[in-house]
């Protein structure tokens, strides 16, 4: 062995070192156990939920606890996408989607641009379409980058906060 390869062979065991110690609590079995136990849980909340919104809520809780795993961005966003379908006049879930998906904004992208497209803008619905489009456009002035989509999703907002929804220009 060459003098030089020590140091290389530290600096890996170092790595090693650290990656492990990183990644010890989801290889602990207990972890594991009570994550799976928090999931059924969750599931039998969602199964014996008496009305959509409850069952929205539930969902979300889910959906949150599916965030926090390694690799559960995909179950994440199909659970927050039923809680919206569920109960899509609340912005309330789309706080908790935001909140959930704030790692992975092109999940969250996804299931608002699902959300706003699915719901009515105006009536009980109203309140959730804006918090979708506010954080659909500090997605896109923040993470995902993309100015004019936010000046379009901004502009969006200031036309439902205008009485009566109507549009004022070029009326004379």
């Amino acid at each position: 062995m060459q003098d030089r390869s020590i140091p290389l062979i530290l600096a890996a065991a170092a790595f090693l070192a650290v990656l492990l110690w990183r990644v010890r609590p989801l290889l602990s079995p207990r972890q594991r156990q009570a994550s799976r136990e928090a999931i059924r849980q969750a599931r039998s909340r969602i199964d014996s939920a008496v009305d959509e919104p409850a069952r929205a809520l539930a969902l979300c809780d889910a959906a949150d606890l599916a965030a926090k795993r390694i690799g559960g961005g995909a179950s994440a966003k199909g659970l927050y996408l039923r809680a919206l379908r569920s109960d899509g006049c609340s912005a309330e879930l789309v706080g908790r989607a935001a909140s959930g998906l704030a790692k992975r904004p092109r999940a969250l992208e996804a299931v608002l641009w699902r959300h706003i497209s699915s719901v009515p803008w105006t009536g009980k619905s109203g309140d959730a379409v804006r918090a979708s489009l506010d954080t659909l456009r500090t997605l896109y002035e923040g993470p995902l980058r993309n100015a004019v989509r936010a000046r379009a999703l901004g502009h969006a907002r200031e036309a439902l906060d205008q009485p009566g929804g109507q549009n004022t220009v070029g009326s004379a």
